[in-house]
């Protein structure tokens, strides 16, 4: 077999066709370091050696081609290789033994992100049914992909048919349900999505107050409900002040409720126009958070809670008194004017209360600081209640502050959030020295517009810790009121320290 015919197609066994000579020697290498002109028989042996190596360099550059050709066909052996060997591979591979179950709920996983509300839309399952048959299947035979409905998703005159397939495939799996009414299309689903009811384990509704009424119809029964958001929409066709007849004992058939949230997107009209308030299962709910509703509600319904409770006003609401006690563990009241504060410490009793949070809202008609703050006051002395955390988002002298704390000492407080408006030099002075709140373990606070040093803030801190183990602080991007260097003594001190803002 010739050199250059050679079937391996390698260097190893194929050459050049020549022999090279790699390292010519110049005839007259003195005449390389100097100006000195050749003679004529030097000059042509000189010009014989340059046509040999002109040869020699033609030669590689016809032998780089060859190998190029020879590096092209292996790499496309290589290549061949390579898909023969992934694509056996795969008949092997432990993805393809996992159960349709476990593939299942790892689809799932992947496609919900971080929340169970990151909806698994059709879009989103398009890739899965593209990969293989048994992926395919197992997408489509997956009720636990498609028990996740929007009832408003596709604006097209297939919403139907998109909602009952999705019904169809989640087969027995619990119902995750979004639903607003917004088109004559989306009203269409609403009996659709009812129907199926009793699957129902969780749905954010937006309605109007027919869809309410139709909702909690006696011909629906909700047993696998556990969480319920409802906003109750202005239709533009109801007259919202109208006495509107109480829904039917469709309460009595939500019997695993645990969260709920009622909004109320208009002001002015009582809940009770539209949900029968005294046999409502306050008493079973975890968490319940009231959006806007009306002042007349908050007696009927507060008595009756046992679980966390977010608390807001309507606009413009008028001044109010009543007396009730309440058993909720916390209450948080957010954005609500000075005088909705004021009536409602004033008239509340918690002597189960754990948790209060209080961020008011600037007003036309201003109470005092002094006297937002000896309300306050007061209703903690009347509540009498064991206090583990407290935000007051208000603006209050600092001693006012210091005395709210000096009456929480006894209770083992836990936790405390400072504002913007609340932090004081007098109150970071007491709680430096006079040794306030003592039980304290984390804090969180807001220093960027007040007048205090870093230098006063770190000395309270280190005068609180150990106990005090936990900071969040909010931090300016530019500016930041604790330095990096403070921050990381802290933590080398065993103090986390948990940055936020970066404004």
């Amino acid at each position: 077999m010739s050199q250059n015919t050679c079937e391996h197609l390698c260097s190893e066994h194929c050459g050049p066709a020549k022999k090279l000579e790699l390292n010519p020697r110049s005839p007259y290498p003195e005449l390389l370091l100097s100006n000195a002109i050749p003679s004529d028989l030097q000059a042509q042996e000189i010009k014989r050696t340059i046509g040999s190596v002109d040869e020699d360099i033609a030669a590689l550059n016809a032998e780089i081609k060859r190998l190029q050709r020879s590096m092209d066909a292996l790499i496309a052996q290589r290549i061949e290789l390579e898909r023969f060997a992934h694509d056996h591979r795969g008949v092997v591979s432990v993805v393809r033994s996992i159960p349709r179950d476990i593939l299942a709920e790892i689809f799932g996983r992947c496609l919900r992100n971080y929340s169970p509300w990151s909806r698994l839309e059709a879009s989103s399952l398009k890739p899965l049914l593209l990969v293989s048959r048994r992926w395919h299947s197992t997408a489509l035979t997956s009720p636990s992909l498609w028990r996740y409905i929007d009832g408003n998703k596709p604006e097209t005159q297939g919403l139907l048919k998109y909602v009952s397939m999705q019904l169809e495939r989640s087969a027995d799996a619990p119902l995750f349900i979004t639903f607003r009414t917004s088109t004559d299309r989306a009203a269409q689903t609403l009996p659709l999505l009812l129907d199926a009811s009793p699957r129902w384990e969780e749905a954010r509704l937006s309605l109007t107050p027919a869809d309410v009424r139709h909702l909690f119809a006696s011909t629906h029964a909700f047993p696998a409900l556990k969480r319920l958001t409802i906003t109750i929409l202005r239709d533009g066709t109801t007259d919202i002040h109208s006495s509107v007849p109480a829904p039917g004992p469709a309460f009595e058939s939500i019997p695993v409720l645990e969260e709920l949230s009622l909004w109320m997107d208009f002001g002015l009209v009582s809940l009770a126009q539209w949900v029968d308030l005294p046999r409502f299962p306050w008493s079973r709910l975890r968490r319940c958070e009231l959006g806007r509703v009306h002042i007349e509600d908050l007696p009927w319904i507060l008595p009756l809670l046992s679980a966390d409770t977010r608390v807001y006003p309507i606009d413009e609401a008028p001044r109010f008194t009543f007396s009730v006690k309440s058993r909720i563990r916390a209450l948080e009241v957010d954005h609500c004017t000075r005088e909705f504060v004021a009536d409602l410490l004033n008239s509340l009793t918690t002597p189960s209360l754990k948790k209060l949070t209080i961020s008011a809202a600037s007003s036309h008609l201003e109470i005092p600081d002094e006297d937002l703050a000896s309300i306050i006051i007061l209703f903690l002395r009347r509540s009498a209640c064991e206090l583990t955390s407290l935000d007051l988002d208000v603006t209050i002298p600092g001693r006012d502050h210091v005395g709210i704390l000096g009456l929480l000492e006894v209770c083992g407080l836990l936790h405390l959030a400072i504002s913007e408006r609340a932090l004081s030099a007098e109150l970071v002075d007491a709680l430096t020295t006079h040794g306030l709140v003592p039980h304290l373990q984390s804090l969180d606070m807001d220093p960027l517009s007040c007048r205090l040093t870093e230098a006063t803030v770190v000395a309270m801190l280190e005068s609180r810790h150990p106990v005090l183990h936990t900071l969040r602080i909010k931090q300016g991007k530019v500016d930041p009121f604790l330095s990096q260097a403070t921050i990381n003594e802290l933590r080398e001190k065993g103090m986390e320290v948990l940055e936020y803002g970066f404004s």
